[in-house]
């Protein structure tokens, strides 16, 4: 379950950041298109925090990989 939860951490990571240069991209083109500045710094924010949200779930896939105990294979 913990590894589950991990990667479902992983995988909004990535959702919240490619949402957020998909938005980044468009406020692109329309800052273009009308002449103001193409500065949005929320807009960044939201991809600095899709990155950190995937990293996160990363280092909690590598601690719920580590806590796995050991199979036996007796013979």
């Amino acid at each position: 379950m913990r590894m589950t939860l991990a990667a479902l951490v992983v995988g909004l990571g990535v959702v919240i950041t490619i949402a957020g240069g998909a938005a980044l991209y468009n406020y692109g083109i329309v800052a273009d298109e009308t002449g103001i500045s193409g500065w949005n710094p929320m807009l960044w924010i939201l991809v600095f925090a899709g990155i950190a949200t995937a990293l996160v779930g990363t280092i909690q896939v590598a601690l719920a990989t580590g806590d796995r105990p050991a199979r036996l294979v007796s013979s």
